[in-house]
This record gives structure tokens, C-alpha cells and sequence, in this order.
């Protein structure tokens, strides 16, 4: 009677244990993104769209089916995204991310899925033809990006070289366009997006070497080696999204 027991104790765990873990498998993974920055992540409000689009939602819904988990993409300010991963108020992270030495203090990283070229967007009519061209002007950056600290370099290189950084991109686009600042430091397929929805800017693709996007995650988080595991076997798709968004 006793051995009967055992077994059936054993049984209703191993019941309870496979439901656990098919509930963890079916649990959304919360996606911080800051969506102003096309065509990575954005929305097209001018066909009324609420929906957050472009190359790293297509990329981690592909992520999505290699992990077999669903998601849920949660939209906050750039600046408050490692806040919110170090808090663990989300699993992930995709918004143009560069893995510098100081954010790997704070996060996680995925291996890079997408390398970039670093321009400036200045106005059509804008003298700027390279970053030697910056003295004595006032430029604009994303607060809290890899853009802003490459900026902050600048200044002690460049004499009389300013910067103000915002939140947001759009923020930025409006002071340039007001003509507060004189251009933006920027990734190229994002400045060559604002240009072709935004009329009388233009784009100056510098030689300063661009950097690559990865996933930001959680210190410690079991995600990060699926997640590299799966960019590995997305190369194709990546491809495909890139047609499908980047601008050549």
C-alpha cells in the first residue's frame, strides 16, 4: 500500500512539474524597445498605426519562434531601458543597442546581429561634409546612446564643439529643423529614413567606424546563450529583414 502511494506521489509531481514548465514555455517575455528610431523600431503614424514596426521587431519575432516563447513589447524612453532590465521589469531589450565596456557593467549582451555606419542628418542647405567639419557648432544626440558618448568625445577633440542631448530622436529632428542645433550624430539607415519622411534634411556618412547592435539583457539572465544560440541559425532571416528595411 505504501510502495501504491509512492508511486502515485511521484506521479502527481512529475504532473505538477511538467505543468510548471509548460506555463514558464507559454509566459510572454517582456520587450523593452524606444520606439523613435526608424526603420528599427518606430511607428507609422501617418497611416494611423499604434503598432510598434520595423527591422528589430521582425528580428525578435523571429527570435520569438526560435525560443518558442510569445512576447510582449513594452515602450519606454532609451534612457530608462537598463533601469527597467536591472530592475527586471522586462526579460529583453532591442533598440539599437551597442554593447559599450560601461553598459556591460549594468547588462547583458547578446552577440551582435546587425553593424551599422555612423552619419550625421543636418539640414539640406548644411556646409557639414564629415566630422571635421563640427568646430565651433552645436550638435544633437540621443540621451543615454552610444551616439551621445561618442559626442562627449568630441568635445575634447573638436574646439568649440557642443552637444545637446533629449530623449528622443523626434525631439532632436524638431530642434534641428528650428535650427537650435546644426546636425544630429545618428546610425545611417536611420538618418537616411528621416530624410526620405522629413524634407529639407540630408545625410553626411562619416568615417568614423559604426558599431553593432545586440540584445540587451538582465545580469545573469539564462536567456542570453538560446538567444545567441538562435541568432545563429537566423542569419537568412536577418538578411531578409534587412531588405526589407535597411535602406542600401
Amino acid at each position: 500500500m505504501l510502495r501504491i502511494f509512492c508511486v502515485c506521489l511521484s506521479l502527481i509531481t512529475l504532473v505538477a512539474c511538467g505543468e510548471k514548465k509548460n506555463n514558464e514555455t507559454q509566459k510572454p517575455l517582456i520587450v523593452m524597445t524606444s520606439p523613435d528610431n526608424p526603420p528599427f523600431e518606430f511607428k507609422d503614424t501617418a497611416q494611423g498605426g499604434d503598432k510598434v514596426i520595423g527591422f528589430d521587431m521582425d528580428v525578435v519575432q523571429k527570435l520569438s519562434e526560435r525560443l518558442g516563447r510569445p512576447i510582449q513589447i513594452v515602450e519606454t524612453d532609451f534612457s530608462t531601458i537598463i533601469p527597467a532590465l536591472q530592475s527586471g521589469r522586462a526579460d529583453m531589450a532591442l533598440a539599437a543597442f551597442t554593447a559599450t565596456d560601461e553598459r556591460r557593467k549594468s547588462v547583458d549582451f547578446s552577440d551582435p546581429y546587425y553593424t551599422y555606419k555612423l552619419a550625421l542628418l543636418v539640414p539640406e542647405n548644411s556646409t557639414i561634409s564629415s566630422e571635421k567639419d563640427l568646430g565651433g557648432k552645436k550638435i544633437g544626440a540621443q540621451l543615454g546612446s552610444s551616439h551621445e558618448i561618442l559626442a562627449q568625445k568630441w568635445i575634447k577633440e573638436v574646439p568649440g564643439l557642443s552637444v545637446v542631448s533629449l530623449n528622443k530622436i523626434g525631439e532632436l529632428v524638431q530642434e534641428l529643423k528650428n535650427g537650435r542645433i546644426e546636425a544630429i550624430v545618428i546610425e545611417d539607415t536611420m538618418a537616411h529614413k528621416i530624410v526620405t519622411s522629413t524634407g529639407g534634411l540630408k545625410t553626411v556618412v562619416l568615417t568614423t567606424p559604426g558599431e553593432a547592435f545586440s540584445i540587451a539583457f538582465p545580469k545573469g539572465s539564462p536567456l542570453v546563450q538560446p538567444t545567441n544560440d538562435a541568432l545563429k541559425t537566423m542569419k537568412g532571416d536577418i538578411d531578409q529583414i534587412s531588405e526589407k528595411w535597411i535602406i542600401k
